[in-house]
C-alpha cells in the first residue's frame, strides 16, 4: 500500500507510506523493521524505532507492558459510539459521529470533517459542538412532531368514536 496523497475508493485519504508485514515506511517515521514473538500469555516486540517491548492483556481491552523499561497500562474500550481511553496521560472520553469524533476531556483531541478537509484540534472541536447541537436540535424537532401527532391523535380518538356512534344512532333513528 503506497499512496501519494491520494484518495481511496471509500474518498479517505491515503497516507503516504508502504507497510509490508514486518516494516513500514513512512514520510515522517523513516524506516522501521518489527519482530513478534509470544511467550504464553506475554507478546515480545522488537522494534528500530520504539525498542523492546514485552506485552499481555489483563482485561477486554486493557493490557500493560514493558516498554525499554518504562511501564505501561492502557485501555482503550468503546461502547457504541461512546468510547474510553486510558494511557499514561491520563483518560479521555469521546464520541463519535459521521463528521469525525468529539473528545470531551481533551478537546484538542477532536476532529472533524466536511467536504474532505479535516480539521483536529479546538477549530473541530468548535465545529463538533455546532454540528452536534444542530444534529440535536432536529432529533427533538422530530420527536416533537411525533409526540404532537400522538397527542393529537389521542385526543382526536373519542371524538372519532363518539361520531361514529352519533351516525349509527342516527341511521338507526332514520330506518325506525
Amino acid at each position: 500500500m503506497f499512496g501519494l496523497g491520494k484518495k481511496d475508493k471509500d474518498s479517505k485519504q491515503v497516507r503516504i507510506e508502504h507497510r509490508g508485514q514486518h516494516t513500514r515506511a513512512s514520510r515522517t517515521g523513516g524506516v522501521s523493521v518489527r519482530g513478534e514473538q509470544k511467550a504464553g500469555p506475554v507478546n515480545l516486540t522488537a522494534n528500530s524505532s520504539k525498542g523492546l517491548r514485552a506485552s499481555t492483556r489483563i482485561a477486554n481491552g486493557t493490557r500493560v507492558a514493558l516498554q525499554n523499561g518504562r511501564f505501561q497500562l492502557i485501555g482503550r474500550w468503546r461502547a457504541g459510539p461512546l468510547g474510553f481511553n486510558l494511557s499514561k496521560t491520563g483518560v479521555s472520553a469521546s464520541v463519535k459521529n459521521k463528521a469525525g469524533t468529539f473528545n470531551f476531556l481533551k478537546p484538542q483531541y477532536s476532529s472533524f470533517k466536511f467536504a474532505g478537509v479535516q480539521l483536529r484540534g479546538k477549530k473541530a472541536a468548535q465545529l463538533q459542538l455546532i454540528y452536534m447541537l444542530i444534529v440535536a436540535s432536529v432529533i427533538s424537532a422530530i420527536f416533537g412532531a411525533r409526540v404532537l401527532v400522538f397527542a393529537v391523535w389521542l385526543i382526536a380518538l373519542p371524538f372519532l368514536f363518539l361520531s361514529d356512534l352519533v351516525i349509527g344512532f342516527v341511521r338507526g333513528a332514520r330506518d325506525v
